[in-house]
């Protein structure tokens, strides 16, 4: 019976967490973020340094930039897409 017992709570928590996993993919930009695309030779930093509130540092504004579009290294792809937060933007 007890080892009944641990097997239903152990497969209902792969099930929660399987539940709340990430898809991998990025949310739709709001109404409240801006879409830019990428020109041949931008580079986040550039991007970011353009469109952020003067108010926020750079190197903030890009971590914000690579946490939204899901980017694990700051290479950009000419016609890339890049979502740009509402909490970096004037």
């Amino acid at each position: 019976m007890f080892t009944l017992v641990a097997f239903l709570l152990l497969f209902s928590g792969f099930t929660l967490v399987r539940s709340f996993a990430s898809t991998g993919e990025l949310a739709p930009a709001s109404s409240e973020e801006i879409v830019i695309s990428v020109d041949s030779g931008d580079t986040l930093w550039e991007l970011a340094r353009t469109y952020k509130d003067p108010a926020i540092d750079t190197r903030q504004a890009v971590h914000v930039l690579m946490e939204r579009n899901g980017l694990s290294a700051p290479d950009l792809q000419s016609g890339q897409q890049l979502i740009f937060p509402a909490k970096i933007l004037p």
